[in-house]
């Protein structure tokens, strides 16, 4: 959602609703794969290596709307969704043009998954006070209660890594050699711990952590027998974009590490 001042608007101050889904400029191409999918939208280069797909007329964006009620967003996403749809609605109704509906949309929208920051609210509050809108029946985070495979793939594909970190050691001779694991890694915030949990469930190996920052991570170390695990399920589920690419080049890294053991 954008809140920016207008000479036009009674209030001096409108509001422009936005679909919008940003990645690495690698990712270019599964950007468009979306926009292809929906037939609606724009997809273009932001910053020196970000591109975003991005649906902005309220036509198109009722596409939008429409396929995530047939096919819901799980996690908090979905929760924000349900705020951004009752955004939708209450400008369709053109309540945000007088100033207590404006300000009503602005505690919703500060409620979405990117929250306007403190100096933005404190001027928007120059026009009254901010009310507290809550819905008749708050909406619940949808919890995924059964995994399937390309779900997993999906998640992994919008949120996995595929890493590694080193441990310098001293070994039988007095030589200093460095020692490499590799990681296969799934991070949320806590909120959605439970999808984590599920993607655990599912391999049946590794485990789960989280910080006092509010981040969760599902990690597996990969050793010969957890390997045996992953490899199948992403050559029948393969991910896509750049994360398969990453993939591809992290299993010859495997590969050579452990010939190199072998040896």
């Amino acid at each position: 959602m954008s809140i920016f001042k207008s000479k036009t608007a009674s209030i001096r101050w409108t509001i422009k609703p936005c679909f919008i889904i940003t990645l690495h400029d690698r990712d270019l191409d599964l950007l468009n794969s979306i926009k292809n999918l929906f037939s609606v939208g724009t997809v273009s280069k932001v910053g020196i290596k970000g591109a975003q797909f991005r649906v902005r007329s309220r036509s198109n964006l009722n596409v939008i709307i429409t396929n995530f009620n047939k096919y819901p967003l799980q996690t908090t996403k979905g929760l924000n969704f349900t705020y951004f749809c009752e955004i939708i609605n209450i400008i369709n109704k053109r309540v945000h043009t007088n100033v207590p509906g404006f300000l009503k949309l602005v505690f919703l929208i500060n409620r979405l998954n990117k929250p306007i920051s403190k100096s933005f609210l404190s001027k928007l509050s120059q026009l009254g006070p901010i009310p507290c809108v809550e819905f008749e029946n708050m909406p619940s985070i949808n919890k995924i209660e059964n995994s399937n495979p390309f779900l997993i793939s999906g998640f992994v594909t919008g949120e996995g890594s595929f890493t590694y970190f080193t441990k310098t050691r001293i070994n039988s001779i007095g030589k200093i050699v460095k020692d490499y694991y590799l990681v296969f890694e799934v991070s949320q915030r806590t909120q959605d711990l439970h999808i984590l949990n599920l993607v655990n469930v599912y391999f049946k190996i590794g485990n789960v952590y989280t910080n006092t920052k509010g981040i969760s991570r599902y990690r597996l170390r990969i050793q010969n027998q957890n390997i045996n695990i992953l490899i199948p399920h992403f050559n029948n589920y393969p991910l896509i974009g750049y994360k398969a690419l990453q993939y591809s080049a992290w299993i010859k890294i495997i590969n050579i590490l452990n010939n190199q053991v072998r040896t």
